[in-house]
């Protein structure tokens, strides 16, 4: 498996959860809670946890790009198609999502995940936030990402970080 594409899937999952409107309300979607996987599971009873992603992802990348524009900008919820192909691809390892289900048990399993995928500390502020250039390491601006909704969330704060496209 792509370590970047897991990177991604997982920090959206993440983030997704964690920004539903039962959490830091960033955005008013509840893909991953309860009630919508009762109410989602007879419809997609094979790819439920896809379609909670793909939910939860929408709902973000409108959020993320209402604050941040649209263009030669990219965010963890809309990237270009390769990335997004293959972050979506990692879905169809149930060892993978098994694991991720897992984080979702609550706040604090997620923060504390979300803690772990960031390299460093990052100071969040209310917001779009520039990480730099999408050419630049994107490992790198993963991790950073992943430090800005940590402080983000722990502070109540919505910080929404970007990196800009290639020229």
């Amino acid at each position: 498996m792509n370590a970047i594409a897991s990177t991604i899937a997982e920090l959206r999952v993440l983030v997704g959860f964690l920004g539903e409107k039962g959490q830091a309300n960033w955005w008013t979607s509840e893909f991953f809670s309860g009630t919508a996987a009762a109410f989602l599971a007879p419809i997609f009873n094979r790819s439920l946890f896809l379609a909670q992603y793909q939910g939860t992802t929408v709902a973000a990348a409108n959020i993320h790009d209402e604050a941040i524009g649209v263009g030669r900008i990219y965010h963890l919820f809309r990237l270009p198609i390769g990335l997004e192909h293959a972050s979506a691809d990692t879905l169809s390892d149930p060892a993978f999502v098994q694991s991720l289900q897992g984080r979702l048990a609550g706040r604090e399993q997620a923060m504390a995940r979300l803690a772990e995928l960031s390299k460093d500390q990052e100071t969040a502020m209310p917001g779009p936030i520039s990480l730099g250039q999408m050419s630049d390491d994107l490992e790198v601006a993963l991790q950073r990402a992943a430090g800005v909704y940590h402080s983000a969330m722990g502070l109540g704060i919505q910080s929404l970080p970007y990196v800009r496209g290639e020229e």
